[in-house]
Order: C-alpha cells, then sequence, then structure tokens
C-alpha cells in the first residue's frame, strides 16, 4: 500500500510545480505573407462561373494556405468513384441534391450537408438534380489538383 500515498505526492508536487510555472501564451495569429483573406459571396461566385453546360464538373479556387485549400465544386451527373492518397476533404453542399457513396455507405445529398472524407476513403457523387450540384470542398493539405486517384 506504500505505492498510494507515493503515486499521491508525486501527483500533488506536479500539479503544484505545473501551477506555479509561468504560463506561456499561445503565438499571436498570423496570415501567410503570401495569401490574401477570400472575402466574397458563395453563391455571387456560383453566378459568375455557372458550370458550363458541355462540362460534367468544375473546380474555381477560391482559397489556398499553407495548411489547406478551398475550392467551389460544380458536379453534372456523376463523379466516379476516387480517393485521395494524402488529402482529407471536407465537402459543404451549397445547391442541388444528389447521393454520396463514400465507402460503403450511400447518403442523400442536399444543400446545408456536411461530409468528412478522410484520405484514402473511395467515394463518388451522383447528381439527382436539374441543377449542379455545387460544394465547397476544403482539402488538407493544400489540393495539388493530381492527387485524385480514381477506381473501377
Amino acid at each position: 500500500m506504500r505505492f498510494i500515498p507515493s503515486a499521491l505526492s508525486a501527483l500533488f508536487l506536479i500539479l503544484i510545480l505545473s501551477a506555479a510555472a509561468p504560463a506561456q501564451e499561445p503565438p499571436a495569429p498570423s496570415a501567410p505573407a503570401d495569401t490574401a483573406a477570400f472575402l466574397g459571396n458563395v453563391f455571387e461566385m456560383l453566378r459568375q462561373h455557372p458550370l458550363p453546360y458541355d462540362q460534367e464538373f468544375s473546380s474555381l479556387p477560391l482559397e489556398r494556405t499553407a495548411t489547406q485549400s478551398v475550392n467551389l465544386v460544380q458536379i453534372r451527373g456523376r463523379l466516379a468513384g476516387h480517393y485521395h492518397v494524402a488529402h482529407d476533404e471536407i465537402v459543404y453542399v451549397i445547391q442541388g441534391s444528389g447521393t454520396l457513396t463514400a465507402g460503403d455507405e450511400t447518403r442523400p445529398l442536399r444543400p446545408g450537408d456536411l461530409a468528412f472524407l478522410p484520405r484514402g476513403t473511395v467515394h463518388s457523387v451522383e447528381v439527382r438534380s436539374a441543377q449542379p450540384l455545387a460544394a465547397l470542398s476544403i482539402m488538407s493539405p493544400p489540393f495539388d489538383g493530381a492527387d485524385r486517384v480514381f477506381v473501377k
């Protein structure tokens, strides 16, 4: 039973020392010098950059930092199954509707829906609305345009 008092004494000493240690303030946030804040309306961007009738997919870069990128994607029809080797993706649906298949699960997509797709997750989209499905695609690390591996 000697272990319990010793462990409690050690824990008490650690708490006292950590409380006495000077608090370190987190560094002040700063924007990387190579980026500017995107201050725009996504619906206005959709109006200015509609998906051409002869295209099934478009991706418009909105912002890019050292750690993430944001693209406005538009899909008509179907985006075939694919995965990203080195990128996590968050998708936020703005307009249109359809279904998202991620792994073995299929779910409906509609405006306001949010999906998290960890790297390596095979996913596809089937658009069910007359208008293209539009979504924000947020990827980390920043998407390089090449990390899209299609599967059969």
